[in-house]
């Protein structure tokens, strides 16, 4: 096995044009809990683009940018080597993983990568690396939203959020599997005939429609019940008249509050709750990884049973990551990109 790989790297902060492919070390075992892993496929992610925008510098312990950083926080692959106390995969066994893309923690978009061998699990059988790579990081956000934050239940009226992106397509999906009435927000026709597929019965094209005026009248009272903000920035404010008394909202992207405080939350009763999946990483908490990690195997015997999909964007090579992550950014994309490695 040779020393060296391809990675593409990024050494400071900047859009696409900062992305690199170089030849870099390869990773060794750092202990006998490790695994290195031939990668054969990583998702593209916002948290990439984001990660790159500003230098990818999160490291509780004070990780420098003097290594270059790897993007690329998910990834399927096969195990070629494991530390001599990993029990629970071996070489050849096919695996994914939430982990890396961080200062200090290099990500998936490279040849290799290391990893705790407790934080990876089995791929879906079912699907191929590509299809597989497609799945890890949305699939576990959409998880954590839905069934820990969400608690829909059936006949729920719940509104996502960018129904045909990478997460919010998974969410139709669980929720449509719970039997929840599903309105979702979409841009296009062509991202509409997706949703209604995946299980949305109303669909809203919010630059041509108003949201709140669809959900009144498709509800016959203000609001959903539930409510899954997949898109923030400004439209976190807008989902606050978006939920219905008593109801819930779950933030996954950073946002400002809305102008004036918490009253209309406040006023409706409303909970209001976030995920964010990469705190874990970043904050070295091992027991909330070895959570997600279950998740993670729910996840794979879900796709197993022929619950899950992903819809696949698009599939590039390192050349064409850049282009991927700026058309995810620009809210182009449908589904997932993918990097094949």
């Amino acid at each position: 096995m040779s020393e060296k790989m391809q990675a593409l790297v990024v050494t400071k902060p900047g859009g696409p044009e900062v992305l690199r492919l170089r030849e870099v070390r390869r990773p060794r075992l750092r202990d006998e809990l490790d695994v290195l892993i031939r990668v054969k496929a990583a998702g593209i992610n916002p948290a990439d683009w984001q990660n790159r925008k500003n230098g990818a510098v999160y490291d509780s312990e004070g990780g420098s940018l003097s290594e270059p950083t790897i993007l690329g926080i998910d990834g399927v692959g096969v195990v070629v080597e494991a530390g001599e106390e990993v029990t629970n995969v071996r070489v050849g066994d096919e695996v994914w993983y939430v982990d890396g893309g961080y200062a200090g923690n290099p990500g998936s978009y490279a040849e290799y990568k290391v990893i705790r061998a407790d934080y990876v699990t089995a791929k879906p059988g079912t699907l191929d690396f590509v299809e597989a790579a497609a799945l890890p990081v949305v699939a576990l956000t959409a998880w954590e939203a839905v069934f820990d934050k969400g608690r829909v239940g059936q006949g729920d009226y719940v509104l996502v959020y960018g129904g045909a992106g990478g997460l919010g397509h998974v969410a139709i999906q669980y929720l449509a599997a719970l039997g929840a009435r599903i309105a979702t927000t979409v841009s296009s026709e062509q991202k509409a005939e997706l949703v209604r597929k995946l299980g949305a019965e109303l669909v809203i094209n919010y630059r041509s429609e108003k949201v709140e005026e669809a959900l009144h009248s498709w509800r016959g009272e203000p609001g959903a019940n539930v409510v899954f903000d997949f898109v923030g920035h400004g439209n976190f404010a807008e989902s606050f008249r978006h939920t219905g008394s008593y109801g819930r909202l779950v933030n996954t992207v950073v946002s400002d509050w809305p102008v004036g405080g918490n009253g209309p939350a406040e006023w409706k009763n409303m909970d209001i709750s976030f995920v964010n999946i990469g705190l874990p990483q970043i904050s070295r908490d091992h027991a909330q990884r070895l959570r997600q990690t279950v998740a993670l195997k729910r996840i794979a015997e879900l796709v197993d049973r022929g619950g899950l999909r992903a819809h696949i964007d698009r599939v590039v090579s390192f050349s064409g990551v850049g282009e991927a992550q700026r058309a995810l950014e620009a809210g182009e994309t449908m589904g997932r990109p993918v990097l094949l490695i």
